[in-house]
């Protein structure tokens, strides 16, 4: 038992390391157009409603599931993340089949919400930066949500937020493998 619990860690915390890369790609083709320097082929590669777009999507919500599996959390915080997952995705593959913006949009933000009481009632559990960087996270994608057509300025410290709790999250996952290697009981 204890090597499965040990092996699940070791992937959730990869994963939440590749999450953390895939946020930061994804983020970053987010902001792209808002750059008139950046020429619009580029800009526009990885937008919603393209393929790439959508795959992207879709692998950086994929990866979360095992992090939402082994990141501390009570049962019915993790089944808000794995919806928040789930609807996320959706609303890529609606994107890249024509659905209008206003729909896909207020479904994802819906599910945000999914995702801040994830992240606060995870984050509630650990302490310190994870702590930190999980509250300031869905504090500001929940308050994102609820701001009706809202300034995509508000979503700025996500974008940073995010990726730097997952890394965290890497961290801890790092720790509780360690703390839990037979070598270390024994000490």
């Amino acid at each position: 038992m204890q090597e499965n619990n040990t092996s699940e860690i070791a992937r959730a915390r990869v994963m939440a390391y590749v999450a953390a890369g895939l946020f930061t790609v994804r983020f970053l083709f987010f902001f792209l157009p808002y750059l008139s320097f950046v020429p619009h082929s580029i800009a526009s590669l990885e937008q919603d409603g393209t393929i790439s777009g959508a795959l992207l999507g879709n692998a950086e919500h994929l990866v979360l599931f095992p992090v939402v599996a082994a990141l501390p959390a009570p049962r019915w915080a993790k089944g808000a993340g794995y919806g928040w997952l789930v609807v996320d995705m959706a609303t890529d593959i609606m994107a890249l089949q024509g659905v209008l913006p206003l729909i896909y949009l207020s479904l994802r933000y819906g599910g945000h919400i999914s995702s801040a009481l994830w992240a606060a009632a995870a984050s509630w559990q650990g302490r310190g930066a994870l702590r930190v960087l999980g509250l300031l996270y869905a504090l500001d994608i929940a308050l994102y949500s609820y701001i009706p057509h809202g300034s995509f300025l508000i979503l700025i410290p996500a974008a940073f937020l995010l990726p730097a709790w997952l890394i965290v999250i890497g961290r801890f996952f790092t720790r509780e493998r360690i703390q839990s290697s037979p070598l270390m009981r024994e000490i």
